[in-house]
């Protein structure tokens, strides 16, 4: 028989009962969400009586109450349910303690240090104010003018040296004191001190002589994990390990149980949430793919963008996310600290493409990219991934999940052995009374291979625009064979194949025409 104490009267009154066991009850499975938990314990009780009160130890002392559900005997039910967090003595208890004595001497000693500090200064304000001698009423000889100036030189430059050590002893105080209370924090937040204690009144219709399960299923909120990748490159494919990042702060161990990872929010309530709403909008991409050596700047963000608009779409608001589940073969130990633990889930191949993406605007070296089209059915999730390529480690970066359909671009950083050049061979300028001016550039774009296999390659550049629609600027764009004109992006591409050691050459010629009494700016 199953309870949620969502349908349960709950009595939160501890009564005089005949009888009463304390149990530990151990946990049986842990579903591990992206942001809480669902905790199991179970354990086989007697039933011997018509009336018992049970006390469970060991549970979280972050239970939400309105996830718990017990599955009881048959016959049984409850009378009164009461939970509260309990301290519990354990070796984080006694840090805490020692932690807090620590913080009171270290506490004390400042303090002390600041009032000799204090007496140093005025000591040192008082000499300042004496440095002057003499007077209307007296006249000093000069020797004791002499003794005198030495004596005050002499003692400031002791109190300068003394005030400087208790100064630094100061802020190395502040440091431990930092430090402290931070641990001190870690450890109150990890609920290193507190269990959770659920006791049950129970009432039996039936006695059993044999030991019948009792178990017990509640959301734990200190809980998550976060998706990780090792991507490995090489001439056999495109190697993707995938890891999870385990953390939770019950101050419960986890270990020899089984884990199951699942994607999103775990339900804490009966009652389900509504629908969100399911919106489609087009819209230019603002998204990057990452990139892990030379990162470029602002207009390099912006030329990518656009270049990758078909393939780097952000996903909008719709109802509800995939959910994916991931069992488990091992059976890691998860501390129940803070601290997170890295688990393996899987390994598995992918099909791509290197393509590599040329702005000699931007830069000389061109940037390696994979293309994947066929990731969706590996369930996949965004997160960080590790790049791999052919046993050298390139770097870290973000994995942005495309719109389903998509194309997957993953970054591989510059590459030095595919470079490329943006030169300007010509520019004129003509100009007639009465007829609107007109300058003309002509740019040289050129990228060559210098490693031992045919690359695929995007030559792209910027061309320039009216910021207005006033009709003043005008601007005409021609391209060599193979160059294609992206308005929408304002960009220019070349779409092209490259043999070992070969080099290719593009042209661009840009006619912006404008009044002629005017100026123009940005060109």
């Amino acid at each position: 028989m199953k309870f949620n104490l969502f349908a349960l009267p709950l009595i939160l009154v501890c009564s005089s009962l005949l009888s009463q066991d304390e149990i530990v009850m151990p946990i049986t499975s842990v579903e591990i969400h992206q942001e809480g938990a669902m905790i199991e314990h179970a354990l086989l009780i007697q039933v011997v009586k018509s009336n018992e009160t049970i006390v469970i130890r060991g549970l979280a002392s972050d239970l939400v109450l309105g996830s718990l559900s017990l599955n009881l005997p048959k016959g049984t039910s409850i009378e009164t349910l009461h939970f509260e967090s309990k301290p519990r003595p354990t070796s984080r208890a006694v840090e805490i303690s020692n932690v807090k004595d620590s913080l009171g001497i270290l506490d004390v000693q400042k303090r002390m240090l600041e009032s000799v500090l204090h007496t140093l200064r005025e000591e040192q304000a008082f000499l300042a104010a004496n440095r002057s001698i003499g007077s209307t009423q007296e006249v000093l000889l000069v020797d004791d003018v002499i003794e005198m100036a030495d004596f005050l030189r002499d003692r400031n430059q002791s109190l300068s040296l003394e005030i400087l050590d208790v100064t630094l002893e100061i802020e190395d105080l502040d440091i431990q004191l930092t430090h402290l209370k931070a641990r001190e924090s870690t450890l109150y937040m990890i609920h290193a001190e507190q269990e959770g204690v659920l006791t049950m009144k129970l009432k039996n219709a039936i006695i059993y002589k044999n030991d019948m399960v009792l178990s017990i299923k509640y959301l734990s909120p200190s809980a998550h994990w976060s998706p990780e990748y090792e991507v490995n490159f090489s001439s056999d494919g495109i190697l993707f390990k995938r890891f999870a990042s385990v953390a939770q702060s019950s101050g419960l161990p986890w270990n020899a149980l089984p884990l199951t990872l699942v994607s999103g929010r775990p339900s804490g309530a009966l009652k389900p949430h509504p629908f969100g709403d399911w919106a489609l909008s087009t819209y230019a991409s603002s998204r990057m793919p990452a990139y892990s050596k030379s990162k470029p700047g602002k207009l390099a963000n912006r030329q990518m963008d656009a270049y990758y608009v078909e393939e780097n779409q952000e996903d909008v608001s719709f109802v509800g996310k995939t959910r994916h589940r991931f069992e488990l073969e091992t059976s890691p130990v998860i501390t129940g600290d803070g601290m997170p633990s890295r688990v393996e889930i899987d390994t598995f191949y992918l099909e791509g493409e290197i393509r590599y993406f040329a702005a000699p605007a931007i830069n000389t070296e061109a940037y390696s990219t994979a293309r994947i089209k066929d990731w969706s059915g590996k369930k996949l999730m965004d997160g960080k991934a590790q790049i791999i390529a052919d046993n050298a480690y390139l770097g870290r970066v973000s994995l942005d999940l495309p719109v389903i359909g998509d194309t997957l671009v993953l970054s591989l950083g510059a590459n030095p052995n595919v470079l490329c050049s943006r030169e300007l061979s010509q520019k004129d300028s003509k100009a007639s009374f009465l007829s609107r001016k007109k300058v003309v550039s002509t740019w040289v774009l050129a990228v060559e291979n210098f490693q031992t296999d045919s690359i695929s390659v995007d030559l792209v550049d910027a061309i320039p625009y009216a910021m207005s629609n006033d009709g003043d600027i005008e601007v005409h764009v021609e391209v060599s064979e193979g160059g294609r004109v992206d308005r929408l992006n304002h960009q220019v591409v070349f779409p092209l194949i490259l043999a070992p050691n070969e080099r290719k050459d593009v042209s661009v010629v840009i006619t912006v025409t404008y009044p002629r009494n005017h100026r123009l700016k940005g060109f």
